[in-house]
């Protein structure tokens, strides 16, 4: 395979993303019954409690769960925005999430507690998780797309955005 440095790859990396970013999400949504909306729901609440400790090297081991302490609340407004879906849609997915212990309503909103984290089911899709994003860097690496190794060229960068 030759490798052409100047060539314009940004197609071929936006078709590599979507199609490993889709097949991962079709994956971990069997932890909620195929359903990929409850995925999207659950994975903002738990990520919205947890955003904050990226960095935090006291949590970066894969059994290292941070104490539900640590977690900072989601409410449901937040989590409304977050999803962009109808609040009622959200609202019967975290009552189902409730109902089944992997969300909890604590003073300031909605955590997703430490023990969910440290099940066989969970640990086996973090573990996955990680796996996937190997395939992932790797998968754009072969369609040629490079981790800041080399400056983009400014004739690809689109127009500003809004």
């Amino acid at each position: 395979m030759s490798s052409n440095r100047g060539a314009d790859n940004r197609r071929a990396v936006v078709r590599t993303s979507a199609f490993e970013i889709l097949k991962a999400l079709r994956s971990f949504s069997r932890l909620h019954g195929g359903d990929m909306f409850a995925l999207l729901v659950f994975t903002t609440i738990w990520s919205a409690n947890s955003a904050h400790l990226i960095g935090d090297d006291r949590y970066k081991g894969i059994y290292d769960v941070a104490p539900d302490s640590t977690n900072v609340p989601i409410t449901d407004e937040e989590l409304y925005r977050a999803v962009g879906a109808p609040p009622e849609v959200i609202a019967g997915y975290v009552e189902a999430f409730v109902k089944e212990g992997i969300v909890e309503r604590v003073p300031g909103g909605l955590i997703s507690p430490r023990p969910v984290f440290l099940t066989a089911e969970m640990m086996d899709a973090t573990y996955e998780f990680y796996d996937r994003i190997l395939g992932l860097v790797s998968a754009l690496r072969a369609a040629g797309f490079s981790f800041g190794d080399e400056p983009m060229p400014a004739h690809w960068r689109g127009p500003p955005r809004p």
